[in-house]
């Protein structure tokens, strides 16, 4: 059997100091229709870890928000989550602005350039997670 490795679904960092990460921290079991994630934020100011999950319902939706993006538009995600969302606003210099709201526990914004393929890689992370829980 092969040994699972984390997922990143989010992986944005400046190279520096500055990094929001949404990484699977335990194989997805088919009966189950989300997996157990985190959120790292790491900033000069915060470096927190949320525990979470990513259903696999969002997936979709994450697309979606990634579709967007790309347009250059506003984003979100999940939509309507009851837990952490993400707010995403690009900027025409490359500077992305990135707001992590968790009701119960943290609300903080940060701000990144993140390299010029960010989008691909994200879209590539999206589907080996896809794959990863069988979702493809």
């Amino acid at each position: 059997m092969d040994e699972w490795v984390p997922v990143d679904l989010i992986h944005l960092s400046d190279g520096r100091d500055t990094s929001l990460v949404l990484r699977t921290v335990e194989p997805h079991e088919g009966r189950r229709a989300q997996v157990r994630a985190e959120c790292l934020i790491t900033t000069d100011f915060v470096n927190a870890r949320l525990e979470t999950s990513i259903r696999l319902d969002d997936l979709e939706v994450w697309e979606e928000a990634l579709r967007r993006l790309s347009a250059g538009e506003d984003a979100s995600w999940p939509q309507g989550s009851r837990g952490l969302e993400l707010y995403f606003h690009p900027h025409e210099t490359g500077w992305l602005s990135i707001s992590v709201h968790d009701p119960d526990r943290l609300t903080v914004a940060l701000g990144l350039e993140p390299t010029p393929e960010w989008i691909d890689e994200h879209e590539a992370n999206l589907q080996r997670l896809r794959d990863a829980c069988g979702e493809s």
